[in-house]
């Protein structure tokens, strides 16, 4: 037998009594750990797995509800919606709230539609762009019967330069003003749409229509700043 043939037997003879050794010591443990690992990549594909096959049943439910409302099925498009709300998976939940919030208003049940966009809007889980959405929809229900105040308090600070929401902010916050006899706050937020260069086209129509208004009823000359 040659040198190197009896080092391959003692080497291997050595790895076979460490096997032996680690399996009496801890061979069930690793049959355990085994079978553990299994298990959780098991249940995780399962998991996966109902998850995708839930989110497509909502989906046909979600697109139900939409043709629902196309086809002027109101009441039923609601019940979808409203089931959607309470227990759909992930944003489909979200999306159903809004989509229920709009019928509610669109059926002239504005209390019902506010206390659902409220609802995002204090929900971190809809995330800040559905949360400032929901506030904007929630103000322009209100606006006409909530003091100026009231109106500062829900969309002040959306209405800060950089924000997304800022020029529906300023135009609901601009006629909240003039509702409320707030001339020359009105004049401020009319006159900040204007000076900002991204203001939608129709909204800076409407800014220049109420400035033309305010002038004429004597609120001043439209020349502050916010």
């Amino acid at each position: 037998m040659s040198d190197d043939s009896l080092f391959r037997e003692v080497d291997e003879a050595v790895r076979q009594d460490q096997l032996k050794a680690l399996w009496d010591k801890y061979g069930l443990w690793m049959v355990v750990g085994a079978v553990l690992i299994v298990a959780v990549v098991g249940g995780h594909n399962a998991w996966t797995y109902w998850q995708s096959e839930q989110s497509k049943a909502a989906g046909g439910r979600f697109i139900g509800g939409i043709t629902e409302v196309e086809d002027g099925k109101t009441g039923d498009a609601i019940n979808v919606f409203k089931s959607l709300s309470e227990e759909g998976p992930g944003g489909y939940k979200d999306l159903s709230q809004l989509q229920l919030a709009a019928l509610y208003s669109s059926e002239g049940k504005n209390a019902e539609a506010v206390k659902i966009y409220d609802r995002i809007a204090e929900s971190s889980a809809a995330g800040s762009v559905l949360q400032q959405f929901a506030r904007i929809q929630a103000a322009s229900l209100v606006v006409d019967e909530s003091s100026f105040e009231a109106m500062r308090k829900r969309l002040d600070d959306l209405a800060v330069t950089g924000n997304p929401w800022r020029h529906s902010a300023r135009e609901l916050l601009g006629l909240s003003a003039y509702r409320n006899g707030e001339s020359d706050a009105a004049q401020r937020y009319f006159d900040v749409m204007l000076s900002d260069q991204q203001t939608p086209a129709n909204m800076r129509r409407r800014a220049e229509m109420m400035l033309s208004l305010l002038v004429q009823l004597g609120g001043g000359t439209g020349s502050d700043k916010k």
